[in-house]
């Protein structure tokens, strides 16, 4: 429940990233507001889940697991609504849900981990890490069949299909 809460905070604009504490007179003013994960962009919303170099290939990634393609939307609404659609059946779309929320949820682990931990993850990593942890919530979540772990990994749409 947490992430569903934190996705939709994010879905709002209303997570803590450094243009909105830095709005909210948070940040200390010699604290830079660039993304801590690329570097070259004003940390904001849309910029650390979609745009930053960074979470652009993870998400890259995410969709090549999928066998998905389609661009990458201006706003994380639009992303949502593109995700939403790729799923025609309704398992197959509670299914993606999931490992929307994942992927959304490992980016943000990884940007606090780099900010309070100084610790620095690789792209590979992290998309081993949104395939576990989807195919955990979707095993506890979904009324599927049982899918183990290498099924999911090379195929989760016929997973979601049982």
């Amino acid at each position: 429940m947490k992430v569903v809460a934190f996705s939709w905070k994010l879905l709002l604009d209303r997570i803590p990233t450094r243009s909105n504490l830095s709005r909210r007179n948070c940040l200390p003013p010699d604290m830079s507001t660039l993304c801590v994960l690329c570097g070259s962009s004003k940390e904001s919303t849309n910029h650390l889940f979609l745009h930053c170099d960074f979470s652009a290939i993870v998400w890259a990634n995410v969709m090549r697991w999928l066998d998905f393609s389609f661009i990458t939307p201006t706003n994380l609404f639009v992303h949502w609504e593109c995700w939403s659609n790729e799923g025609r059946r309704k398992k197959i779309r509670k299914g993606l849900w999931i490992i929307w929320h994942a992927t959304i949820w490992v980016i943000w682990q990884t940007r606090n981990h780099r900010i309070f931990q100084n610790e620095t993850r690789h792209v590979d990593d992290l998309v081993a890490e949104i395939i576990v942890l989807s195919w955990r919530w979707s095993m506890s979540r979904l009324n599927m069949q049982t899918c183990l772990h290498y099924e999911w990994n090379w195929n989760p749409q016929e997973c979601l299909l049982r």
